[in-house]
């Protein structure tokens, strides 16, 4: 499985896709992808720092995919330290491959014009809201990132100029009409032929086995007789559930608390702001500020000039619009000129800010008033019952980590104290079993201390449980003795005998019928005309018939293949038949072979580019 998940991450069109994560990288701070900062790095490619900061936003990104893919499977993988070294590792030559596209499609002009950046821009569902692009989404965006429009706009440049240029590569790709026709009919090739089974067991009377060669395999071969190790605990578990279906709430108790706590229902003050940018610090931009706001107040449309004048482009075709003002979306300077503003229309005078000179306009404005009480009395009442069953959990939790510390040895004290019930699991290997599979309980319960050393468990919080274990009964791993495994030994030895007489006989018995002369008594099984796909005809036998050679000249082409049960088969084929072609299938095969076609392409490509780059790696 995990050969699979691996497999599946690494195809050309999964690092194309892989294009839309990164955008998301930039919303979240992606100064450091562009090269600002001295913080440490994991590779250098060309010159070009790859980040530490932006491995570790692509590892918890492609972290979080994997854990919404795979669910609780994914946390048996997390203790796999292979695995999650191939993980990190992936994760990092990922970066690299699109750091080394980037820098390509850069040097061969791959590079979109403005129209293509910004229909791109207002399609990313990022700067969406209710399906249509968003300026106040985008501006707070942006500023929230620490970016001006035009640092994206680069930075949307550079990433849609390798998406044109792999998806170039990748849609080169094709197959031609008479590679899928050959391929069909050698897929749907018939075959005629024959075959005899030797069946090993008929040659163990024949075969001896001495107590010698029992102890040498035994003592050659220990860990094949190892046991695991297995353990059964107590337990106690707290559920906080529990605790919450005993707490009420009545409602003089929800009503006295409403009437303490006005402020949590009162709904906040909206406001919305528009505004004009003339980027830039100097006179020059300060001038120009100034001249808007003149027309401004001498009663021009604010829109208007938004959108003639402004050099936010985006927001200046919606009038100027931000939209909702909160504390920490946007620049401070403007938030502050916002809250400034006390009614609908009014206008702020020139505000400096690092991204230049601003008017803002307050566009709406809808006062802070009170939730009646009939409106959230039910919120009020579910809250107060999970406040007090916190409260509870959180009490009988703290006694019970502090009662299993004092007393190590034993959970009979920790479960009478705190009310709860000291439960007995049954047997589970490292693995757990069906009531237990938690990555987080199983580290737990084989550790030293609990496996070993026969001592309480730290307390382990899962969810909103809470358990303390110790171990009841603990088997550790050990090898078997020789006089429990005797018998296994010596019918694995009388097997392994028994093959190779049966392989001998085989190989003789494969000249004879080369020759023509099989023993008398000895005939073969035919079989006319099958498919690959035959189930009459064992497996193995299938596949070494489709791999022989057409016989040449009434000549003889038969070999010998082992056979899934063990036994030995000699296999002739003795006629060919050419397969049909399905036209209807033509187009659909062709997908497949150009999606096999476009794996290598882009296999070939990266590897060209990493030979010739200089790349370090330092993770």
């Amino acid at each position: 499985m995990l050969d699979r998940i691996r497999e599946g991450s690494k195809g050309p069109v999964a690092k194309i896709i892989l294009f839309l994560i990164i955008i998301t990288f930039a919303l979240t701070g992606v100064s450091g992808y562009l090269g600002g900062g001295s913080e440490d790095s994991v590779a250098e490619v060309n010159g070009e720092k790859i980040s530490r900061i932006d491995f570790d936003r692509a590892y918890q990104n492609e972290r979080a995919r994997m854990e919404e893919q795979l669910g609780d499977f994914f946390e048996t993988l997390v203790g796999d330290e292979s695995y999650m070294r191939d993980f990190r590792s992936g994760v990092l030559e990922r970066l690299i491959e699109e750091r080394l596209a980037t820098q390509f499609a850069r040097e061969q002009g791959f590079r979109p014009g403005p129209n293509t950046i910004r229909d791109n821009i207002r399609q990313m569902s990022e700067f969406q809201v209710a399906g249509q692009f968003s300026n106040d989404r985008y501006n707070a965006l942006l500023m929230n990132a620490g970016f001006t429009p035009e640092q994206f706009r680069d930075y949307m440049a550079n990433e849609l100029g390798r998406s044109a240029m792999l998806t170039g590569l990748m849609t080169s790709e094709f197959m031609l009409p008479h590679e899928g026709e050959l391929y069909q009919q050698l897929q749907n090739q018939r075959r005629s032929g024959e075959y005899l089974r030797i069946p090993v067991e008929s040659y163990t009377d024949s075969v001896t086995v001495s107590e010698a060669e029992i102890e040498a395999f035994y003592y050659d071969n220990e860990e094949r007789f190892e046991t695991d190790e297995r353990i059964r605990i107590e337990y106690v578990v707290l559920d906080f559930n529990d605790i919450l279906d005993t707490v009420e709430v009545s409602e003089s108790q929800a009503r006295t608390y409403y009437d303490e706590n006005p402020a949590n229902f009162r709904s906040p003050e909206r406001r919305e702001i528009a505004h004009i940018l003339i980027e830039g610090n100097d006179a020059e931009a300060r001038e120009r500020i100034e001249a808007l706001l003149a027309r401004i107040e001498a009663g021009e449309d604010f829109a208007a000039v938004a959108a003639s004048d402004s050099d936010d482009t985006f927001s200046g075709e919606d009038g100027g619009n931000l939209g909702r003002l909160e504390r920490g979306m946007i620049d401070p300077d403007v938030e502050d000129a916002g809250f400034a503003l006390d009614e609908e229309g009014a206008v702020s005078g020139v505000v400096e800010s690092e991204f230049g000179f601003h008017i803002v306009q307050l566009t709406r404005l809808q006062r802070s008033e009170v939730d009646d009480f009939a409106e959230v009395r039910d919120d009020i009442v579910e809250n107060l019952r999970r406040q007090r069953a916190e409260e509870e959990y959180f009490a009988i939790q703290q006694d019970l980590s502090r009662i299993s510390f004092e007393m190590p040895e034993t959970l009979e004290p920790a479960a009478e104290q705190t009310g709860l019930e000291l439960q007995v699991s049954d047997w589970m290997g490292r693995r757990g079993n069906e009531q237990f599979d938690d990555p987080r309980i199983l580290r737990e319960v084989f550790s030293s201390d609990v496996a070993r050393d026969n001592l309480n468990s730290e307390l382990i919080e899962l969810d909103e449980r809470s358990y303390v274990v110790r171990a009841a009964e603990y088997e550790a791993a050990s090898v078997r003795p020789l006089d429990e495994v005797r018998g296994d030994i010596e019918q694995a030895l009388l097997l392994r005998k028994a093959r190779e007489e049966a392989q001998m006989f085989a190989e003789q018995l494969l000249e004879n019928y080369r020759a023509g002369e099989l023993p008398a008594g000895v005939s073969m099984e035919t079989f006319d005309s099958i498919t690959r796909f035959n189930e009459d005809v064992p497996g193995e036998v299938i596949n070494q018939l489709f791999r022989l050679p057409a016989p040449v000249d009434g000549g003889v082409s038969a070999d010998i293949t082992d056979l899934r049960d063990g036994d030995i088969a000699i296999v002739a084929v003795t006629g060919i038949a050419e397969g049909e072609v399905n036209a209807d299938e033509l187009a659909q095969l062709a997908q497949q072979f150009e999606a096999r076609y476009v794996d290598a392409a882009y296999q070939a490509f990266m590897d060209a580019l990493k030979e010739d780059a200089s790349i370090s790696r330092n993770l």
